[in-house]
């Protein structure tokens, strides 16, 4: 009888101690919902900063178009969505996106900014953050993404030209204390393709303001040889421009940096591409 005993209240601790590992158990709840990250890849080894050469920026939108794969017969309405970025890679949206009911996984291209269209311009004046990150057009190419759990990070590359500058003091050694530079005669304007990330036809030429610290977003484009490019202005009112003897051509995805000496009698003018990828070229600029 006691033998019996034993053995019911044996069975029962075991029966318990099945239900207190269970409960202990990390449970997955995933319901199949697409879940995503976000990251910016350059050609050159190190990048000038993370924000917004490598990461976007947070609070920037980001365009997400998310399909059904080829092959997959099955109904899938999809989504275009907006997404915001934190500055740290994520992406959130409130509304959640699903895989398709097939079992298959799903086809995803993105593009920033979310309302960029068929005609793209940088704009004019980027000396503030806002302006710079409006201007600078990053692409997420469209591929198929298996189903999972993990979140797919969408890698965007740099589809316009960034252009930087430093400046020195040269001959006759001028103040260059409140000295700036505009970036002259270039197009703000190309055509945009949203399905396939193709940019072509660089249009509509202006002067463009550069940010302090990150410079200018240029589309890419060829300056044609004897066309005023930079213009440096001093302080005191001195105005100096740097015009090319050959032909500058800008490709997208690419980083040129201008080193520019200013001299009272003009300018030099060194240039290194990084990408962005490094570009050099050598130049002089007189004053007017």
């Amino acid at each position: 009888m006691k033998a019996k005993l034993f053995m019911t209240m044996a069975a029962a601790m075991m029966i318990l101690a099945g239900c207190s590992n269970d409960e202990n158990e990390i449970t997955d709840n995933w319901n199949g919902e697409i879940r995503l990250s976000s990251g910016v890849t350059v050609q050159q080894t190190r990048a000038n900063a993370n924000v917004p050469d490598t990461q976007i920026a947070a609070d920037e939108v980001v365009k997400v178009v998310v399909a059904r794969q080829n092959g997959d017969l099955h109904e899938y309405a999809g989504y275009t969505l907006d997404f915001t970025a934190d500055g740290s890679g994520g992406l959130s949206n409130p509304t959640p996106m699903y895989y398709p009911t097939s079992g298959m996984g799903v086809n995803i291209y993105a593009y920033h900014p979310n309302d960029a269209a068929a005609s793209f311009s940088v704009q004019e004046n980027q000396s503030v953050d806002e302006d710079y990150y409006k201007s600078d057009l990053l692409y997420s190419e469209a591929k198929d993404y298996a189903r999972q759990k993990e979140a797919h990070s969408l890698t965007f590359v740099h589809k316009l030209c960034k252009v930087t500058y430093t400046l020195k003091s040269g001959t006759g050694s001028p103040d260059l204390t409140g000295a700036t530079v505009k970036w002259l005669n270039v197009a703000k304007t190309i055509d945009f393709d949203a399905a396939t990330g193709v940019v072509a036809t660089a249009t509509a030429t202006v002067t463009i303001i550069p940010h302090a610290t990150y410079g200018a977003v240029i589309v890419p484009q060829t300056v044609t040889s004897g066309t005023k490019l930079l213009q440096v202005t001093l302080a005191n009112g001195g105005v100096l421009y740097y015009t090319p003897n050959a032909d500058q051509s800008f490709e997208g995805g690419k980083k040129y940096n201008y080193e520019i000496t200013v001299n009272l009698s003009g300018l030099t003018v060194e240039s290194t591409i990084t990408g962005w990828d490094p570009v050099g070229k050598t130049g002089d600029a007189e004053m007017e």
